[in-house]
């Protein structure tokens, strides 16, 4: 390996700094259980299991027991990351077992692999592969990791096929057009991402020019240049959605790495294009796994299609996107995707299971649907879920020499250092039942002076903020974030009043009245258990919503005021996350049109 450390390869510095890899976030409620799941799930998984495929086809005792499902031969498909998420987890999450079992299973899978650097994987799995090491050695420390890297892409440098054809409709997911090898190279424009990611941790150079043979300019090109007001995108369509998500992380990269202007340029482009385009109120995207043209398509999905958004693996790569616009940019309005998709994306899943069973897409249509796993073991989105799970405590805070900026409105704490001390935010909220949140400051050894930067939502009617009882007079700052600059002592506490309301939001401008209902950020699904769908008088917007809907006393639900029919009453109205499995639900309606048959 080369001696050369990662230390000053990235030819751009972010504007704002990573917190929660460094294990200075903690998360408590929702999202601290479900970290506490997926530690148990991904841990449960016996590494001899894990590795009984590779070894075989190695040659090389293989006790353990196969897998099932998508791994029933090997898990190539999702081995990487695996890997990639339990690193991340040992380091996001202070689990330091979850960062031995990433080491465990990168030195497990290093037996089976030759002198030549032979993976024995098609570039679907080898890409995935990449992220596993170079995140082991990132987040775990494992410098051998990035030695096997550089190895096997001396392999990979001589045997992948680089037909490297643009995807279009009947080749939604570009692979090679030689039948025999279409399926070794579906996705190859994701490939970059990790590669240049493995240059910037220390991997040789080779392993830099290896990326570049991978970019994608002429999808990436396409987006860099948004259209004129009231013209549509020229962006081919009918693609495969969360890859051509996906490949903005290999350009995100790529920017890292050469300080390319026009490289953050497609990220802004590729946010805009697709947030106003493609995805629903849940910040989902993809019905079919495609993306679509801007002529209704979106709405029409809601008809018939039961597999509306790829909604693990889409969450995943919305959030690397945002996440990087996040750093690079320092403007706010980049995590409002990954707000949706925390609450009512990823965040209202249900978990993978010990097993296998896992979420996958997301059902929205018109009348009725139903969350239900996928129907094979171990799918794809059983390593984009473990790598979005372990990623969200990087989400919430963000770190700047001044100060330190909050994202995210959920319960937890954070601890980083200003000026050489060590201080404390903890964040209690009863957001999204209540909708007011408090910040109390441990700032031990006398009084510091920094900037609090505060995001204020999108969804939000009426934002304020206290210092100690007193009103504060924040101001919009740098990036659209509410500041507050001032000399702290300790137990300083910050309420803010979030100002979330119940909102109608239209899944596209050519069904206007075919609508979806949620809380601030949270998507509402109505209980479609023997059921009436819900009914506005059109124009909707002439409709008042607090006449319309009754909000509960307790919890975050709502009431239609109707009675709709003795067989059909009108069903309430909660929060997606809430929804079990195989129980009915609705997201949209037909607001002049219910669906009843």
């Amino acid at each position: 390996m080369s001696s050369t450390t990662a230390v000053g390869r990235a030819a751009v510095q972010p504007v704002l700094d990573s917190l929660g890899y460094a294990g200075r976030v903690h998360l408590t409620g929702a999202l601290g259980e479900r970290i506490a799941d997926a530690a148990q799930t991904y841990l449960g998984m016996a590494p001899e299991d894990v590795l009984h495929g590779f070894r075989q086809q190695a040659g090389l005792p293989a006790p353990g027991r196969p897998m099932t499902g998508w791994s029933r031969t090997t898990t190539q498909p999702t081995f990487g990351q695996w890997v990639s998420g339990l690193a991340r987890l040992g380091a996001s999450a202070g689990i330091p077992e979850a960062s031995a079992r990433a080491i465990e299973l990168v030195e497990g899978y290093a037996e089976t692999v030759g002198p030549d650097g032979d993976t024995r994987m098609s570039l679907y799995g080898y890409e995935k592969l990449v992220c596993g090491l170079v995140d082991t050695a990132l987040y775990a420390g494992h410098g051998p990791a990035l030695e096997l890297l550089e190895r096997t892409v001396g392999w990979a440098a001589r045997t992948l096929e680089r037909d490297r054809p643009p995807a279009h409709a009947a080749n939604f997911a570009g692979g090679a057009i030689t039948p025999t090898s279409h399926a070794r190279t579906i996705e190859w424009y994701t490939l970059a991402e990790n590669l240049h990611r493995g240059y910037l941790a220390g991997a040789d150079t080779a392993v830099r020019d290896f990326a570049e043979v991978w970019h994608y300019d002429s999808y990436w090109d396409a987006v860099a240049t948004p259209p004129e007001p009231g013209r549509a995108w020229d962006v081919p369509v009918w693609l495969h959605a969360y890859s051509h998500v996906n490949t903005f992380a290999s350009a995100a990269a790529a920017y890292e790495v050469t300080g390319e202007a026009h490289y953050l340029d497609i990220l802004r482009g590729a946010h805009e294009y697709v947030t106003s385009t493609q995805t629903y109120a849940t910040g989902g995207y993809g019905p079919s796994e495609f993306t679509l043209p801007e002529d209704g398509s979106l709405g029409r999905s809601l008809e018939w299609r039961t597999d509306t958004a790829e909604i693990v693996c889409g969450s995943w790569a919305a959030f690397k996107l945002s996440t990087a616009l996040l750093r690079h940019t320092g403007e706010a309005r980049y995590a409002d995707w990954i707000e949706q998709l925390v609450f009512s994306g990823i965040g209202a899943v249900t978990p993978v299971r010990p097993g296998g069973r896992s979420p996958y897409y997301q059902d929205y249509r018109l009348g009725i649907a139903t969350k239900l796993p996928h129907w094979d073991d171990w799918p794809c989105c059983s390593g984009t879920y473990l790598q979005c799970v372990s990623h969200l405590p990087d989400l919430v805070y963000h770190g700047r020499e001044d100060g330190v900026s909050v994202a995210l409105y959920v319960p937890s704490t954070l601890t980083w250092t200003q000026d050489g001390r060590e201080l404390t935010l903890d964040q209690r909220t009863d957001f999204p039942v209540g909708d007011e949140t408090t910040l109390t400051l441990a700032v031990p050894s006398g009084p510091a002076t920094f900037t609090l930067r505060l995001r204020v939502p999108p969804w939000s009617e009426r934002f304020t903020v206290t210092v100690n009882g007193e009103a504060t007079s924040a101001v919009v700052g740098e990036g659209g974030w509410r500041e507050v600059r001032r000399e702290w002592h300790d137990g300083d506490q910050v309420r803010i009043r979030l100002g979330a309301g119940l909102r109608v939001l239209p899944v596209d401008r050519w069904h206007p009245n075919r609508v979806a209902f949620a809380h601030g950020p949270v998507v509402l699904a109505q209980n479609a258990d023997w059921t009436m769908p819900v009914s506005l008088p059109t124009p909707w917007q002439m409709v008042d919503p607090d006449a319309a809907f009754t909000r509960e006393t307790e919890g975050l639900g709502y009431r239609p005021a109707g009675v709709g029919t003795a067989r059909l009453p009108l069903g309430r109205m909660g929060p997606l996350a809430d929804v079990p499995d195989r129980i009915p639900y609705r997201i949209y309606h037909d607001l002049d049109a219910p669906r009843i048959i």
